[in-house]
């Protein structure tokens, strides 16, 4: 269940634009239970692991700052530096995580020899890395010249920013999809209770079944009858 949580989670972080710090927190969490039992395979892992604890802080920060705005707790001039500090601090922090996460991840799918997932987290890597670098460049302050170029700087980023998270949460599934883990394969399956029409159609093949085996009985009595007379007319 490890990568199931992460692949949930992550899916649930992507939220940028309306209120990311109401989806945020409630993301570190469930990546940190997804976390708690991933950490344990690599070093890598667990420093991802480590590098979530400070991350998830900083996200409750966000939380509070964003519910603060909402009854106008500060002043517009604190409020506007909040939101452009905070908000930096978490894509930093993002990046380390995702950073050794997806390291940890390709050390995993090398242990287990997945050359696909291998390849896709290496890759995963380079375009995560690189999107944050250019994140944070935007996020800078370089005058109110540079205000028109910035406003569409971060429109491509923000785009170049969600092709890249849709990537890393298709291969967090792909890892839940196809690596499996010690407890997932000790896992006990509790047998489901079958429907309603799977219990009709099962009745209606036991019926068949016993319909075909009367009628293998009949011709084979039949055959047995026709034989017994054939000797019967030899013998006369």
């Amino acid at each position: 269940m490890g990568f199931g949580l992460l692949f949930f989670g992550y899916l649930l972080s992507i939220n940028n634009i309306a209120y990311p710090g109401f989806t945020k927190i409630f993301a570190y969490l469930v990546m940190l239970l997804a976390m708690v039992r991933l950490c344990q395979y690599n070093r890598y892992l667990r420093t991802a692991y480590h590098a979530l604890f400070p991350t998830a802080i900083l996200g409750g920060v966000y939380l509070f700052i964003e519910a603060a705005s909402a009854f106008s707790l500060f002043s517009e001039d604190l409020e506007i530096l909040l939101f452009r500090i905070v908000p930096l601090g978490l894509a930093v922090l993002e990046a380390v995580f995702l950073f050794h996460l997806l390291k940890g991840l390709f050390a995993l799918a090398e242990e287990t020899d997945v050359v696909i997932l291998k390849i896709a987290s290496f890759r995963n890597r380079l375009f995560t890395c690189a999107y944050y670098f250019l994140h944070i460049i935007g996020q800078l302050d370089y005058g109110t010249g540079a205000t028109r170029f910035l406003v569409y700087y971060n429109l491509v980023i923000m785009l170049v920013g969600f092709v890249v998270m849709l990537m890393n949460a298709k291969l967090f599934y792909n890892f839940y999809m196809w690596i499996c883990l010690p407890e997932d394969v000790e896992m006990e399956k509790k047998p489901s209770k079958p429907s309603l029409l799977g219990r009709l159609q099962r009745r209606l093949d036991d019926a068949t079944d016993k319909q075909l085996e009367d009628r293998i009985a009949t011709d084979k009595e039949y055959r047995e009858q026709q034989q017994k007379r054939k000797d019967e007319r030899k013998r006369k």
